[in-house]
Order: C-alpha cells, then sequence, then structure tokens
C-alpha cells in the first residue's frame, strides 16, 4: 500500500484519508461542555442523516463530514450531496492554516470555518474527552470527529464493527451521530457501548454506510491528536454559496 503525503507533511495510506490535525489553542476557550451539563446522565440516542454521500476515491471527507452534519438532525438542511461536500473542502482549504489549494488535505478547524462561512451556524464548539462527546449525542446533536484512522478500520466487520488495531493510517474526518450504551451486535456475545458513525464511502460500505466504534477505541482515537466539533445554534438553509473571490473572478473574465 502507498503512502502519500499531505501537505503540512503527514502521510496517509489512501486518498480517501486527507484529514490534516490543526488545532487552535483557542478552542479551549468554547467547549461544549458548557451547554451539556455534566451531572447530566449518560443516554443512548441517534439522530437521523436521511442522505448518504460519497467521496470516491478522492480526498474531501472533511466537506463530506460536515455536509452529512448538515444532513442529519436536529436541523436538516435539504438538497446537500456530493458536489456541494466538494464545495464546502474546498472553501475549508482556502480557509485553513496551510496557502494555496493544490495540496490534498484540511482540517476539521477549517471545515466548520467554511460552514459558519456559509450561515448554517453561528457558532461551533469543541469536545474535549469522550465523556464530552457522548453527552452531547445524548442530548445536543451528532459531533464531526477527526480521528487516526488505521487500516484495520478501513472494512468494518459483517456486523459494522470497526477493529482498531495499529498499523498503517491516515487521518479522516466523520461524523457521529448516535451512542448505545448497550448494543447488541450480531456475532458478539452481549451488550457493548458503541457509538455509531456515517461514512462517506457510499451506502454500500459498512452497515447501510455506517459503522460502530466501541467507546474504549472512540477515547483512545481522541486522546491521540483527535478532535471532537459540535455546531451550535444551527440554520436551515437555504444552501448558500461562498462570497466570491473577485480577484479569482477576475482572473476567470466573469467581472470586469
Amino acid at each position: 500500500m502507498s503512502v502519500l503525503r499531505l501537505k503540512n507533511g503527514t502521510t496517509t495510506i489512501d486518498p480517501r484519508l486527507d484529514r490534516v490535525p490543526q488545532f487552535d489553542e483557542r478552542s479551549r476557550e468554547f467547549p461544549i461542555r458548557t451547554l451539556v451539563a455534566e451531572r447530566a446522565p449518560l443516554r443512548s440516542a441517534g439522530w437521523a442523516c436521511p442522505g448518504w454521500l460519497d467521496q470516491g476515491r478522492e480526498g474531501a471527507c472533511v466537506g463530506f463530514a460536515w455536509s452529512h452534519e448538515l444532513i442529519a438532525n436536529p436541523v436538516q438542511v435539504p438538497g446537500v450531496n456530493d458536489s456541494f461536500a466538494r464545495e464546502v473542502y474546498r472553501e475549508a482549504q482556502r480557509l485553513d492554516e496551510w496557502p494555496g489549494e493544490n495540496y490534498e488535505g484540511t482540517s476539521v478547524l477549517a471545515g466548520a470555518k467554511a460552514v459558519a462561512a456559509r450561515g448554517y451556524m453561528d457558532e461551533y464548539r469543541w469536545a474535549f474527552g469522550v465523556d464530552d462527546v457522548l453527552r452531547t449525542l445524548g442530548y445536543f446533536g451528532p459531533v464531526v470527529i477527526g480521528i487516526k484512522w488505521y487500516d484495520s478500520m478501513l472494512e468494518p466487520a459483517p456486523n459494522g464493527l470497526l477493529e482498531v488495531s495499529e498499523g498503517g493510517f491516515g487521518g479522516h474526518a466523520i461524523l457521529v451521530r448516535g451512542v448505545s450504551l448497550r448494543a447488541r451486535l450480531n456475532g458478539h456475545n452481549g451488550t457493548l457501548p458503541v457509538v455509531r458513525l456515517r461514512n462517506s464511502w457510499g451506502r454500500d460500505w459498512g452497515a447501510d454506510g455506517d459503522c460502530y466504534l466501541r467507546v474504549t477505541d472512540l477515547e483512545k482515537l481522541l486522546n491521540d491528536a483527535g478532535e471532537a466539533c459540535v455546531p451550535v445554534t444551527r440554520q436551515s438553509g437555504p444552501l448558500r454559496a461562498p462570497e466570491a473571490d473577485p480577484d479569482l473572478l477576475r482572473e476567470t473574465g466573469e467581472i470586469d
């Protein structure tokens, strides 16, 4: 399996895995914890996502993860498709800390900025730790995460469960859209706490486009340069394109 190098020097084992870690220390001033009471008991919950996006063999996972969030409850944006997701990705590349767009990859943070710039959320906050993620899923809404994605995770088991074992990885952005504290999965004895993720590799992948991840594995991945972003005060649309860049339009001859 060939290794591809991304703009910031990180590498990926798969062109679809091009999330690049980018942490802004100022994000610590915006925790989701202040909106999700720590005393609230953990509970199972799921958020409908009535759309399945497919990034194909290219990158752009950040744009697709955020677009799945727009499709999902609690505030659904109609009309989101693969082309829209690629536009979000390209705009995120313009907004991230690495100059230019002639490279592969971008960050979850840049994706959040791109979605906010289009008016679909007035604010976004961060979950610092797995408990924040679980309480957000239980009481607030889906979570966009950026994590390492190992080659053992490229295909889930028949029951949809991902096995996380180190060995070759890239960075992936993906939507977490539910948590079950006592999931019963085929082929697994008893129950186990899992989160449910909507991947952007088409509806034929995994369990109808979804997969499951043990909460303990999610915790390990988040603790290893992972991140989790939560939209606040969502807006339902209509779909809006980014602000046009006058210099770019002049170059293409669209304005005088």
